[in-house]
């Protein structure tokens, strides 16, 4: 029998049931943080299609987590001003034009282009679905990542774990980068996917600190658009180019 007051018991207690919620939350998280890694190896290694990575990535492991955690990021939808809008179009011109003189001088280096462009009729891209998939890597893919890796994984971590400081920034960054891994080895030369996949962890801290510098989630997700995702179509393009496809 406790000799503790009743008072003090039941303090305890609510303790401890506050405690195993917080790491029963955490945990959902951290299964939420890796599954996209299963699913888009699933997609690219056994439906070897695109689009049907895309949709299994979208709907099974983003939206469950943005409608989930939307009250994390609701006050940040502020709609960025003109002056940041300026400093993104301008980021965007500038790392576009690095990208492609990169890929133009060094790519050889990297990747093989006739592999990728061989990956690419594998995974499904053909002429009827490239400009539409185009469009929707630009326009829906950062919104839904930034929502989720930043504006729900990011900010719930740091909930969950404030005694850990940026435990948000540094394991949504982590896992934002870790699942392009196998995305990264079967376009890259071995070495390269490493680089690349360590580069994009780095990217996805500065997605995390450009939206606590603003709070507004809004730009990290212009910034992730204007930046690497209209850079990849770009890339893609002078790939085309490049192989003389029509």
């Amino acid at each position: 029998m406790s000799d503790l007051p009743d008072e003090e018991s039941e303090s305890v207690v609510a303790r401890a049931l506050k405690e195993y919620a917080r790491l029963r939350e955490l945990w959902i998280i951290i299964c939420m943080m890796i599954l996209p890694y299963s699913i888009i190896w699933l997609g690219m290694n056994f439906f070897k299609s695109a689009v049907w990575s895309l949709a299994l990535y979208h709907g099974l492991c983003l939206l469950p987590g943005i409608i989930w955690g939307k009250e994390t990021f609701r006050k940040h939808l502020r709609i960025p001003g003109y002056l940041e809008l300026l400093w993104l179009i301008i980021a965007s011109a500038l790392f576009s034009f690095a990208s492609l003189f990169t890929y133009q001088h060094f790519g050889s280096m990297v990747l093989s282009d006739q592999h990728v462009f061989d990956l690419m009729q594998t995974l499904g891209y053909n002429r009827d679905i490239f400009t539409p998939l185009c469009i929707y890597i630009v326009v829906v893919n950062p919104a839904l990542e930034e929502l989720f890796w930043r504006g729900f994984v990011m900010n719930k971590l740091d909930e969950l774990c404030p005694d850990f400081p940026h435990c948000g920034l540094i394991w949504s960054s982590f896992a934002y980068g870790a699942f392009h891994y196998p995305i990264m080895q079967l376009v890259m030369y071995p070495g390269w996917a490493e680089f690349g996949t360590v580069a994009l962890m780095v990217y996805g801290a500065g997605l995390g600190i450009l939206y606590r510098k603003t709070q507004s989630v809004i730009m990290p997700a212009l910034a992730h658009a204007l930046l690497t995702d209209l850079s990849a179509v770009l890339l893609m393009l002078a790939l085309f180019q490049k192989l003389n496809v029509r």
